[in-house]
């Protein structure tokens, strides 16, 4: 699998955003979701990541940012992987949060997030580096000057 930035963030005109009626997107804007995708989903670094896939040109990978995201929204709701995915498919503030409005299909599933982190521990174990940990460090210190 190699890696692909996730550079396609853009409202489409299939976006699911665009059937939600005006008091729905009004409280959209006022949820939790609005402040996940405007302050951190943008700020997760993809690029760390690209030590995880082949420098070959095959099938690319699931978008980094949308598996770390769901990750920490996974931990933030208490959630299994089963959960979040099934989340993500139905629930609009999961999706804003996680810029994928406009994706015909959900690009997240329980295989994704177990192969995501099966790969993390195979690069730790091989090089003494955590990954994921260091982005969550880095994601809280960012978000925290934020605030």
């Amino acid at each position: 699998m190699s890696f692909r930035k996730n550079e396609t963030q853009q409202i489409t005109f299939s976006d699911s955003l665009y059937g939600l009626t005006e008091r729905e997107k009004k409280a959209l804007d006022k949820s939790w979701a609005k402040v996940f995708a405007d302050e951190v989903f943008p700020t997760i670094d993809e690029d760390r990541f690209r030590v995880l896939y082949s420098q070959k040109d095959s099938r690319p990978n699931t978008p980094v940012n949308i598996i770390i995201g769901a990750l920490v929204l996974k931990e933030l709701f208490g959630l299994s992987d089963d959960g979040v995915v099934e989340t993500l498919m139905f629930d609009h503030r999961f999706q804003y949060a996680l810029h994928t409005t406009s994706f015909e299909e959900q690009p997240l599933s329980d295989k994704s997030l177990s192969r995501f982190r099966m790969r993390c521990y195979d690069y730790e174990s091989t090089h003494g580096v955590d990954l994921y940990h260091d982005c969550i460090k880095d994601l809280a210190a960012k978000t925290a000057k934020m605030m």
